[in-house]
């Protein structure tokens, strides 16, 4: 008998086949399973190793053992146990048959329908398990300092236009800006970032050349996937052409299809002018800072790139946004006049833009048109479904429509996709603390403050939402500390005023006037610190005209902020409690009552009306209005306690019951 026959009869062919239909199950499986995991590359290619090595050994026993029935025999047994041999051939064949079946369905779910398949998510981060992709700061090779905001802004560019393709998920910007200078490697940046595929690079630009080099790295398997190298004249066209062909080697490489609407996004030229470019990339640079300082530098660079092309859209847009910073900051109205200017200009020239959509969403939600904000938010998520911004946006502007477990969705949908973002953490601290109604809001809150104050440190504004956090919480010592924090990296409007507010409830009443009067030096258009300084003085005593001065102050301003946003319902509640410590009852009674509505009685706002109703001398009034507060949410009755005024309903039964109710 030849050697193959005596193969065949052993079934040693067989078990190989088995063994490697068995292994490539094993294979697929452990990719996926490891990928989901984001267990690292090495574990996936030692499991191939083994297998490997057990091929041979594989093939060794199936020489001197049969499977059967009875289990593994040795060969030379077989010929007694003809009989259950048999009767185990008759299973062995549909055996195979399944396995085969199995390893077909299984290609075919990997082809076709694991990516593409129904989830319950969106696309985009349906597309995330095989298409993540995160692009590394690129290098500046240039030799000098002066061309970094050049490199970043090559490097946001492209990020941005990857995160266009709607087969691939990006990872932000501010996840991936701390592995500037890292000494890790490409895997253990991958496993904590999450994704399968880094581009990394470097620009040089030297006089009117540039250079380009950008590589494509497989981290599950540590494989270069593309490189390549773009030498070219400077100009806008060969910088976008350069970044065109990165996008579409990349898509090319990933077998990621690019719609008709990824194309018009990569052949897109923005500006002609190099030097309108090279100031809006300063301007980018500069919205990033999220500072007074850095939102006035950003709009001397957007009025540049204005003034060098005024048909550049992304500019307007820019500027806009700049102009809305510089509002959101310091309550002057003429900040919010230019930001409209600027995005109805943007509007003319190309409406259609993403970041023209994000610009003027934004605008409509400081506007008070919350509806017209979302829908900007989701024209905007329409063209780039990842855009993360523009999903804090849409879940800001539906927040304020009270459309809660949406808007709760919709950040968390943004923080999955970008979980090392701040700002998406920042936003849902925001929503928890001011606008959710979930028992947990507060701990909830303090949750994403704590987690920005970790991802961005030095941020004075993350430390006072921290405190903030923590008050409403009443965990006060922890308020006071993170307060003090904020005084130490960046005295602000809001430090200033939360202290003096501290010092208010303390009964401090000379030291939360000075701290009002140090925040309104930091921003005088506010109506919120004037109006604190007002109640300091009053409490205080002795100083009317003081008092009277402030409060007519804060009346003005306030006015103007709802002029602005007219659904503004803690501006309206503050703004009636100006009134009614003015003598201005009815005025400030209609005020407040406007304030109830907009908010559907929001706790805060109930708050606001009890004290108008205590100054109008509604007892009553006041009384149940302060129930309703405390019912809506236990830790406003800390207010109740707080509040000086709320001192002379003391004896009154229901509010001495009101005040020491175990919580």
């Amino acid at each position: 008998m030849s050697f193959i026959s005596e193969l065949r009869n052993r079934h040693v062919f067989r078990a190989a086949f088995a063994y490697m239909v068995v292994s490539w199950l094993l294979v697929q499986v452990a990719d996926l399973l490891l990928e989901a995991f984001a267990v690292p590359p090495w574990v996936f290619r030692s499991f191939i190793v083994l297998l490997a090595i057990g091929f041979p050994v594989a093939l060794i026993l199936s020489w001197f053992f049969e499977m059967t029935t009875a289990g593994l025999v040795r060969s030379a047994d077989l010929p007694k146990m003809e009989a259950e041999l048999n009767a185990f051939r008759r299973y062995l064949n549909p055996i195979i048959i399944s396995m085969l079946s199995a390893a077909v369905i299984l290609f075919a779910i990997d082809k076709f329908g694991w990516i593409n398949g129904p989830m319950e998510e969106t696309p985009a981060i349906a597309s995330k398990q095989h298409y993540s992709v995160a692009v590394l700061p690129f290098v500046n090779r240039s030799g000098y300092a002066e061309s970094a905001y050049f490199v970043d802004g090559i490097h946001d560019d492209l990020l941005t236009m990857l995160a266009k393709i709607k087969a691939l998920s990006v990872t932000s910007r501010t996840s991936v800006m701390r592995y500037r200078d890292s000494t890790k490697s490409i895997p253990e940046i991958s496993a904590e970032l999450g994704v399968n595929y880094i581009l990394e690079g470097g620009v040089q630009r030297d006089g009117d050349q540039i250079r380009v080099n950008a590589q494509l790295i497989d981290t599950r398997h540590d494989d270069h996937v593309w490189a390549e190298t773009f030498d070219r004249e400077l100009s806008t066209e060969s910088v976008f052409a350069i970044q065109s062909s990165i996008a579409r080697a990349i898509a090319a490489a990933l077998n990621a299809e690019l719609t008709s609407s990824d194309e018009h996004i990569l052949d897109d030229i923005p500006t002609e002018s190099l030097a309108a470019y090279d100031s809006y990339l300063l301007g980018r640079q500069g919205l990033l800072g999220f500072s007074p300082e850095s939102y006035e530098a950003a709009v001397e660079h957007f009025e540049t790139a204005i003034a060098l092309d005024q048909s550049f859209a992304g500019a307007y847009a820019g500027l806009c946004q700049a102009h809305l910073g510089l509002y959101q900051y310091s309550s002057n109205i003429g900040y919010f006049n230019t930001a409209q200017t600027a995005c109805d200009e943007a509007l003319k020239i190309e409406a259609d833009r993403t970041e023209v959509h994000i610009a003027l969403g934004t605008l409509y939600r400081h506007h008070g048109d919350y509806q017209q904000a979302e829908d900007e938010q989701r024209q905007a998520l329409a063209s780039e479904p990842q855009n993360v911004e523009a999903m804090i946006e849409l879940g800001t502007a539906l927040a304020l429509q009270n459309k809660l477990r949406e808007a709760e969705k919709t950040f968390l949908q943004a923080e999955k996709l970008q979980p090392e973002h701040w700002p998406v953490h920042d936003a849902l601290f925001g929503f928890y603390r001011q606008n959710d109604d979930q028992p947990k809001r507060y701990e909830l809150a303090v949750k994403h403050a704590l987690r920005v104050v970790e991802l961005n440190p030095k941020n004075a504004s993350a430390w006072n939402n921290l405190g903030t956090a923590y008050h409403s919480l009443q965990q006060f010592d922890a308020a006071e500390a993170a307060w003090d924090r904020v005084l130490e990296l960046e005295p602000t409007r809001s430090a200033y005023t939360n202290r003096g507010l501290q010092y208010f409830y303390e009964g401090r009443y000379a030291d939360s006037a000075e701290m009002q009067t140090k925040a309104i030096e930091l921003a005088p258009d506010d109506h919120r610190a004037w109006g604190r300084l007002a109640e300091s003085y009053r409490a205080m005593g002795g100083n009317w005209e003081k008092q009277n001065a402030a409060y007519l102050t804060a009346i003005d301003l306030a006015e103007h902020m709802l002029q602005i946003n007219d659904q503004d319902w803690r501006t309206s509640g503050m703004l009636a409690t100006y009134y009614a410590n003015t003598g201005q009852h009815e005025k400030a009674k209609t005020i407040a009552a406007a304030s109830l509505e907009n908010s559907t009685r929001n706790p805060e706002a109930l708050l606001y009306a009890a004290l108008v109703y205590l100054a109008t001398g509604e007892q009553e009034l006041t009384l149940s209005t302060l129930e309703e507060m405390v019912e809506r949410d236990d830790s406003y009755r800390n207010y109740a306690v707080q509040e000086p005024d709320f001192k002379a309903l003391k004896g009154n039964e229901r509010f001495d019951r009101l005040v020491t109710t175990e919580q």
